[in-house]
């Protein structure tokens, strides 16, 4: 079992601070459908991705990429929570055409760019 995953890439102590602060509405469902399909494509977005994010999509690429298009089309993303802990991060389930949902995190918009996606799921 292989785990493929992006680097949370946010500013240190930020993600360390007091207990976060959840809210219940998700602002980011399109942009991570976005990322996702053009990753699936072999794309990284970097129009997307802040230079960090960006570099560490190029490096997973060959591995991710082929990965992310065997799971075939999104066929479901569900909001689970927002956390603010100084930068705000989304938690969404995704849910692919093929093989087990994934709970997906992004984060760190500035910009219009994100610093921060990250999947623990195979």
């Amino acid at each position: 079992m292989m785990v493929y995953t992006f680097p949370f890439l946010f500013a240190g102590a930020a993600l360390a601070m007091s207990t976060p602060v959840v809210v219940a509405q998700g602002n980011y469902a399109a942009a991570l459908r976005t990322i996702l399909a053009k990753t699936a494509a072999g794309t990284c977005p970097a129009d997307m991705m802040q230079p960090k994010l960006l570099e560490a999509c190029k490096q997973q690429m060959p591995k991710m990429g082929p990965t992310l298009a065997a799971k075939g089309p999104i066929k479901k993303l569900t909001f689970l929570k927002a956390e603010l802990t100084g930068d705000r991060e989304e938690t969404y389930m995704v849910t692919f055409e093929k093989g087990r949902p994934q709970t997906w995190l992004i984060g760190g918009l500035e910009n219009g760019k994100f610093s921060g996606l990250y999947t623990g799921d195979e």
